[in-house]
């Protein structure tokens, strides 16, 4: 998964293809997981920390992604340190489902007709079987849980964004569910304090919290 950020991937799972559009049963909170795996990369990329349950940026310089550097200089303009649910909320707000489409059209990942987003599949000498970005990524996941194939720490806090976002059925058909989910919970479980940091948990379980 290391050419696309997480967002991005939480953007492609989510995307219905009929519609052209972000499932609308959940795009309220798929909204909210975006804000949240936005501050996740900027934590992974040292740009900000969680200190005191409040976002500080420790690096201001850009990453030369629209989206997250957009989200960085908003941190850094706030006239005081900001509290997590804060920064969710108002990243939540900004609806960056539009941006993070744009950007995935502008790597050739989508494609966009009549306002439709399609999904791209590959080609030339290595294309992968030919198949689109979402259901190489769809495939992996799978491997990770069905299979038994080791995570890199992205497809962790993927797996986590679904996991606690209840968006599990994003990638996993009705009968493989119950199975996913029981292993998403203990790969969640195991690597709590070596895998995810404190910091990551606490941003995805904030941003996945219930919004009703």
């Amino acid at each position: 998964m290391n050419m696309i950020k997480t967002f991005e991937a939480l953007f492609l799972l989510a995307l219905d293809e009929a519609d052209g559009e972000i499932v609308k049963s959940i795009a309220n909170d798929v909204e909210s997981a975006l804000a949240g795996a936005v501050l996740v990369e900027l934590v992974l990329e040292k740009r900000i920390e969680l200190a005191d349950e409040r976002i500080v940026v420790t690096d201001q310089t850009p990453m030369g992604h629209p989206v997250l550097d957009k989200a960085l200089f908003d941190i850094l303009d706030s006239a005081r340190p900001r509290k997590l649910k804060y920064w969710i909320n108002t990243l939540t707000y900004q609806e960056l489902g539009d941006e993070v489409g744009h950007q995935l059209v502008e790597q050739g990942i989508l494609t966009r007709k009549k306002k439709r987003l399609q999904l791209v599949a590959p080609s030339g000498e290595n294309a992968g079987g030919n198949i689109s970005v979402k259901y190489g990524l769809k495939n992996r996941l799978r491997g990770i849980l069905l299979a038994g194939q080791d995570p890199e720490l992205s497809e962790k806090i993927l797996l986590a964004f679904l996991y606690y976002g209840d968006l599990v059925k994003l990638v996993f058909t009705h009968g493989e569910r119950k199975t996913a989910r029981k292993r998403l919970q203990k790969l969640i479980a195991s690597e709590a304090g070596s895998g995810l940091s404190e910091s990551l948990e606490e941003i995805v379980a904030v941003a996945c919290q219930p919004k009703r």
